[in-house]
């Protein structure tokens, strides 16, 4: 006898449905977009596809031009060419995820070319993409695939027997499109200052590319060259970009060399640097032996730096290591890992941006043992501890904490003098501060100030004026003062700035200002 759940049972019935998962080109062209920070790292997604070319293929060209042109509307035209051998496969090249066109680890994902055009060009308009292979090149024909892309119906075009618009006489490809102004200034995201001049900017990219592509260049892979055209009548600039390398100092713990190592998946070779750098020189116009961001021997600039086959992936790393807070006291140290292999599945994963590592892989994870047990924890160098820098870092993170204001504005990297267009001019504030009270300028000195100390603080002051702002304090910190430096206060108060007022500069400790040195 069937009991009521088996009568049950004999009733279900499922019937298959269609779901229609198509997407829709336009939505999908927005979503892929914004995976780069800034333009630099979308211009190195087209600089990786033309590297990994032309590590997978035996050729005696291996040039590569980054063309920046100003537009009349401020808008920037990119172009990316190289002299690799063209793309054989485009369906492979312009299918999302498609990993089969993929030559190396750099082309691991199958998103990379797709992902940096929607980011370039959101608007989906104004991108072009130019190849030509032997084949094409023997036959005097080259393909165009361009804006908009789509997801049904998407073609290129076979151009016959027209003229190659590259500068590059022989097989490659050429990839081009045109950005906003917003989108050009993203190469100076971080600079003290900020940038926006063109030239500036492509000095900024300059030593960006010199930086990531450091191992590469070193090594002959690939010889990068950047060609700026400026609005108006001001001559084409081109200028080669040189790899940015580190000033050695001397070697720590195991030094300088290479090592075969197991993340999990497979040996990997490691070229490993383990050392004290020197500052570079201050940066000098498209000279990549000289800095404006790496290896600077500060915060930004020191720590673990991570590259595979010569590519830098992620750099300044201390807590992901150590579990250690980056401080000045570590300045000095720079660790440089190298992993190569053309076997992706022995190297930790990248993100799919290739901006950095993914966290949790276990293979970075054993990528860091590797690497702590050959340095356990970094030591400090106490002679670049309790610096008047960290003490001001240290005052702006208790500004920053306990001052309400919502509107503040703390700011340890802030420079004066910034409107004479001389780089060399500016001038950096040990300490800035804007609250609803109005701007004050710090200058200090860990234990005790003299004569020069109030000058430098004046100086200070002058450079606010000088740049269109109107300091109202200007305070002098130090464990103490000595009775000239008061008086000397006292004097300069008496004084008008260019502006036609009186300095106001006071004399502080810095455990008037909440910071207690006696114990240290």
């Amino acid at each position: 006898m069937d009991t009521f759940e088996n009568k049950q049972e004999h009733l279900k019935m499922e019937t298959k449905i269609g779901i229609n998962n198509q997407p829709s080109a336009s939505e999908l062209w927005d979503g892929i977009g914004g995976h780069f920070d800034s333009l630099g790292q979308i211009i190195n997604e087209f600089l990786d596809n033309s590297i990994s070319n032309f590590a997978a293929n035996v050729q005696t060209s291996r040039n590569i031009i980054v063309g920046l042109r100003e537009l009349a509307d401020d808008r920037v035209k990119i172009t990316v060419e190289d002299t690799g051998t063209g793309i054989k496969d485009l369906d492979a090249a312009f299918t999302l995820g498609n990993q089969t066109a993929g030559e190396t680890p750099l082309n691991e994902h199958g998103f990379g070319l797709k992902h940096a055009l929607a980011s370039a060009n959101p608007a989906n308009d104004a991108w072009a993409i130019y190849t030509r292979t032997k084949e094409d090149f023997d036959n005097n024909v080259f393909k165009k695939i361009s804006a908009p892309y789509d997801i049904e119906d998407f073609s290129g075009a076979l151009c016959e027997n027209e003229q190659w618009p590259g500068t590059y006489t022989g097989t490659g490809t050429i990839i081009e499109f045109t950005c906003t102004r917003e989108m050009y200034k993203t190469l100076g995201r971080g600079i003290r200052g900020g940038a926006s001049v063109f030239l500036t900017l492509a000095d900024i990219l300059c030593e960006d590319i010199g930086f990531v592509y450091s191992g590469v260049i070193a090594n002959g892979i690939a010889n990068i060259t950047l060609h700026m055209i400026p609005k108006g009548n001001a001559a084409p600039l081109t200028r080669a970009v040189g790899a940015v390398t580190p000033d050695w100092s001397d070697w720590l713990g195991p030094g300088k060399g290479s090592e075969s190592v197991d993340l999990g998946g497979g040996e990997v070779d490691i070229d490993y640097s383990f050392g004290r750098i020197n500052s570079k020189p201050e940066r000098a116009q498209f000279d990549n032996t000289t800095a404006r961001k790496y290896y600077l021997r500060n915060m930004s600039s020191s720590g673990v730096e991570i590259r595979i086959n010569g590519r830098a992936l992620c750099y300044n790393l201390f807590k992901e290591i150590w579990g250690i807070e980056k401080h000045n006291s570590y300045n000095y140290l720079l660790v440089i890992v190298n992993l190569k292999s053309e076997d992706a599945g022995a190297l930790p994963k990248t993100r799919t941006s290739k901006n950095g590592l993914r966290e949790g892989d276990p293979r970075l994870e054993a990528l860091y043992q590797w690497i702590r047990s050959n340095m356990s924890e970094p030591q400090k160098d106490v002679s670049l501890s309790d610096h008047e820098t960290d003490l001001f870092e240290e005052l702006k993170k208790n500004m920053i904490k306990f001052n309400p204001d919502p509107n503040k504005v703390v700011d340890t990297e802030m420079r004066v003098f910034k409107t004479t267009g001389n780089q060399k001019d500016r001038v950096r504030l040990d300490l800035y501060e804007k609250t609803s009270y109005g701007i004050t300028v710090y200058e200090g000195k860990r234990e005790s100030t003299t004569s020069k100390d109030v000058y430098q603080l004046r100086m200070y002051w002058d450079g606010l004026v000088f740049d269109g702002i109107k300091p109202d304090k200007g305070i002098l910190v130090a464990e103490s003062h000595p009775e000239s430096v008061k008086e000397l206060l006292q004097i300069v108060n008496a004084m008008k700035d260019a502006n036609g007022n009186n300095y106001k500069l006071e004399a502080s400790t810095w455990q008037d200002l909440g910071l207690d040195l006696s114990s240290r």
